[in-house]
């Protein structure tokens, strides 16, 4: 199954209750608080797991090796490793 997300996505998860496939993929974290290009997270990340996603801050958890360095420098603490 291809998974895209819209980049009117608002993370409501309403798609993934919705839809019957139960295989919607959406990101675990989706961040607009911080412009892309000034993001702490993105710059302390030593694994380069950040991505931009229409203006939004996703992270790959495939990339991720929970270092737990973004947590640190998020101003929302909008980070939260399992």
């Amino acid at each position: 199954m291809n998974r895209n997300i819209s980049m009117n996505c608002l993370n409501c998860t309403t798609c993934e209750s919705d839809c019957q496939l139960k295989e919607v993929d959406t990101p675990s974290l989706f961040c607009m608080n911080c412009q892309p290009s000034e993001a702490p997270c993105i710059k302390k990340c030593p694994n380069n797991a950040f991505e931009v996603l229409g203006g939004a801050i996703t992270i790959n958890e495939e990339k991720c090796d929970k270092c737990m360095e973004c947590i640190s420098v998020c101003p929302i603490g909008a980070i939260h490793i399992n």
